[in-house]
């Protein structure tokens, strides 16, 4: 039997040891008097699997957790073929896969020119640094205030940065920052009106693209708009096939082999898509 080096078995010993003192800080605490007990809640940035230290605790809403990674792709909605995929830690933003995307997008010299995707990818890079020509299709973040007067009620003027309230009561405004409207006996209107049970009136949040989300308001406001909107659904197919395919647990140890797992998925997807096309339609679209 051929034996290991002493270095080596060393260096595996301190390995082992480093990710066994990792996962007990992050999970055990102990009292002023020495006695251990369960952390409560999740640590930031938690080791959940001895093997792969890629793998992390993430959310894709309060309700749905996810363990491990997320898978990301990019469809051609004309063709119906994914032009990308990435994969991320599952405690990563969705919106940074976008970055990784958009390598395999170079690598095949291809244009956006409308962009289809779910809120979690409105902070992506592709959105904040957009030109004219690409357009976003995406719901916008609900607007509600419990029968009273919601944001949609105000006017916005964007040239002068200057916002109206439904008596005409103007304030400035700056993106991603709150305006204080003055109270109701100011401003003209009654208090259940005017939006708010607070005697010191009216505050509005800002969102840093508020241009856009009224954008998108108003486009899905509209029958057309609601119609294009939908369109993004067939991404949603595609994701449950490759889920299908690929399964729900992660098959290797790692995020750069997983990536590599999802990328052979995907082919499989896209010679499925292939042997079903009749011809090749001109590529304009894509959706995430």
């Amino acid at each position: 039997m051929q034996q290991q080096p002493l270095s080596e078995g060393l260096e595996v010993a301190e390995e082992t040891l480093h990710v066994a003192g990792l996962i007990e800080s992050q999970n055990v605490k102990v009292d002023f008097v020495g006695i251990p007990s369960l952390t409560k809640g999740v640590a930031k940035d938690r080791r959940i699997s001895i093997e792969d230290p890629d793998m992390q605790h993430g959310r894709k809403s309060r309700s749905q957790k996810i363990e491990g990674y997320k898978r990301h792709i990019l469809k051609d909605l004309d063709i119906g073929v994914v032009r990308a995929v990435a994969v991320t830690r599952a405690n990563t933003p969705e919106a940074a896969a976008t970055v990784d995307l958009e390598i395999d997008l170079k690598n095949q010299q291809f244009q956006l020119t409308e962009l289809h995707i779910d809120r979690a990818y409105l902070s992506s890079h592709w959105v904040k640094e957009r030109n004219e020509e690409l357009q976003i299709f995406c719901k916008a973040w609900p607007v509600r205030n419990s029968g009273r007067f919601d944001k949609n009620a105000f006017v916005f003027d964007w040239d002068k940065k200057l916002m109206s309230c439904p008596n005409q009561v103007m304030m400035p405004f700056e993106p991603g920052k709150v305006v204080h409207f003055p109270d109701s006996g100011v401003c003209g209107l009654s208090t259940p009106r005017i939006g708010t049970k607070s005697k010191n009136g009216r505050r509005v949040s800002i969102h840093i693209d508020e241009a856009l989300m009224q954008e998108l308001r108003s486009r899905q406001s509209t029958s057309v708009g609601r119609a294009q909107l939908r369109e993004r659904t067939s991404v949603e197919h595609s994701l449950a096939h490759i889920g299908q395919w690929q399964d729900k647990r992660a098959r290797y140890i790692g995020q750069r082999k997983n990536l590599f797992d999802l990328r052979r998925v995907a082919v499989v997807h896209n010679l499925h898509v292939i042997a079903r096309m009749n011809e090749v339609l001109p590529i304009q679209q894509a959706a995430l």
